[in-house]
């Protein structure tokens, strides 16, 4: 079985001192490849360093919304030169954060059109981060990115219409820790009518683990979790629903062909 956790911050400090272990776990419950994403320039610069050091650790550059009001001229030339790294597979999170407006709704819309443009550019994936803003966030991508969109709905937490549109955007669809939660039934019927070739998993972690582990810091090794919900939730064998969802991530992330093979997991 092979699991791709499509969206964690081992580069956190959170992790500093015991990330050995938590690799180590990672790799007992099946999570063999993981996705670092950026969410400010320093945090890019470690998923890159963190790419550097895994073997089967890939890096997203970006800067989140709530940041984007530290964006400037400098931090996005550096994010671009960042982007020609090998193991730099998408760019992100970026997009809006409506919610808690740590930065201004105009000044997220400037710095997200910034990064499609690199997006596009370097020929990357996105990596969106969306909370209260769908509507403005489809809105933007209509406008500013040739359909299909290649990219991420990263932590989906919006409505089946949301979703929806989405998915006819050309986007994919993951799904953390919230679809396992008690109360959550519309995100689970979301995440069982979410096609299954356009269907991915993540962590997020150190954010949002899944019931069972609520109150504690999320790790990737909890991945399996969120597995296991939604497999059940499409009534498929948890290492088909995996391996599914593992072929996806591949695919958008544009991850070696080869990868599928090498099951040794995350090493140095």
């Amino acid at each position: 079985m092979l699991l791709i956790d499509t969206h964690t911050h081992l580069q956190f400090p959170d992790f500093e001192k015991d990330i050995d272990q938590i690799i180590f776990r990672a790799n007992t419950a099946g999570v063999k490849i993981l996705i670092n994403v950026g969410s400010d320039l320093a945090a890019s610069r470690k998923a890159v360093e963190m790419a550097e050091r895994y073997e089967n650790a890939f890096a997203a550059v970006g800067i989140h919304p709530h940041d984007a009001k530290e964006f400037s001229e400098a931090s996005f030339a550096e994010i671009e030169r960042m982007a020609e790294h090998p193991k730099v597979v998408a760019i992100g999170e970026i997009g809006l954060d409506y919610y808690r407006n740590l930065s201004s709704q105009q000044i997220q819309k400037e710095v997200v059109v910034r990064f499609l443009e690199l997006a596009k550019k370097k020929n990357l994936p996105i990596v969106l981060h969306i909370r209260d803003a769908y509507p403005e966030m489809i809105a933007i991508l209509k406008e500013n990115c040739e359909q299909p969109v290649k990219g991420v709905c990263h932590c989906f937490s919006g409505t089946r219409s949301h979703a929806e549109e989405m998915l006819r955007l050309g986007l994919y669809i993951s799904f953390s820790g919230p679809v396992t939660y008690k109360k959550n039934d519309e995100l689970r019927e979301i995440a069982k009518m979410c096609p299954n070739d356009r269907i991915l998993i993540e962590t997020d972690a150190p954010y949002l683990p899944p019931e069972g582990f609520r109150g504690k810091r999320n790790e990737p090794a909890f991945l399996l979790k969120t597995a296991q919900c939604i497999s059940e939730l499409k009534q498929m064998p948890l290492e088909a629903f995996a391996n599914t969802t593992a072929q996806n991530a591949i695919r958008v992330f544009g991850l070696p062909p080869n990868i599928e093979d090498d099951r040794r997991g995350i090493s140095e």
